[in-house]
């Protein structure tokens, strides 16, 4: 708790400041995942852009296993060649959950601390938005947008990335999982995870778009035939 007591004190300050200007926990809590969201849009943006490039590789990817099927050294020396070429770093993943994990660390218990003062006019039926949702209506509507979220590709060919069955199924284990977790949980917490989760779907439709598409494809090398 100590090493996070900094953050905890920075997001009980923030919060305070977002409370006062709405008059509303409900609604600071969600400006804050909407602060945070945007603070983090550089890391997220890196992050997808990796994804388009191992989505665009692909076909590379199995031209080079078709070519070097029985040469197993040569194939590992032309695949580090294309991530090199690529731009592939799989440290980058890595390093962006790293410069989060203090602020998704502080969240459960700031409002496990502080949430019993919160009220909403958003969730009218609780009278403190430091206990669960006794209706769960918080936790589904996290679930709900949450798979939304994840049926939204980064391309407009979905069926360039993953199989049709993995695309379909694994935004529903996803959302299942979230959902045991979120169940019992502080409803300011699934609150906030639930306008982090909204911030995700705009940001994907951005994405999405012509400008967005431009971003996410910045840099990445134009296909070439693999050489004999």
């Amino acid at each position: 708790m100590s090493l996070l007591q900094p953050f905890i004190s920075l997001l009980d300050r923030i919060l305070n400041v977002l409370a006062a200007f709405t008059n509303d926990w409900g609604l600071a809590i969600l400006l804050l995942a909407l602060l945070v969201r945007s603070l983090l849009f550089r890391v997220n943006l890196l992050s997808a852009r990796q994804q388009v490039r191992q989505i665009r590789m692909q076909p590379a990817i199995r031209q080079l296993r078709e070519q070097y099927a029985n040469q197993s050294g040569k194939l590992g020396e032309e695949m580090l060649r294309l991530y090199s070429r690529y731009g592939i770093k799989p440290g980058l993943a890595f390093a962006a959950g790293l410069i989060q994990m203090p602020i998704f660390m502080s969240l459960y218990p700031y409002f496990s601390l502080h949430g019993a003062q919160m009220t909403s006019m958003l969730i009218p039926w609780m009278q403190s938005l430091g206990v669960p949702d006794p209706a769960h209506a918080l936790p589904v509507l996290y679930g709900i947008i949450g798979w939304l979220g994840m049926l939204i590709s980064l391309v407009p060919d979905p069926a360039a990335s993953q199989p049709a069955l993995l695309r379909a199924g694994m935004p529903l284990v996803i959302m299942g999982v979230s959902l045991t977790v979120m169940w019992r949980s502080p409803a300011a917490l699934v609150l906030y995870w639930t306008g982090s989760g909204i911030v995700t779907i705009l940001e994907r439709l951005f994405f999405r778009s012509s400008y967005g598409q431009k971003l996410l494809h910045k840099g990445i090398p134009v296909p070439e035939p693999v050489k004999d």
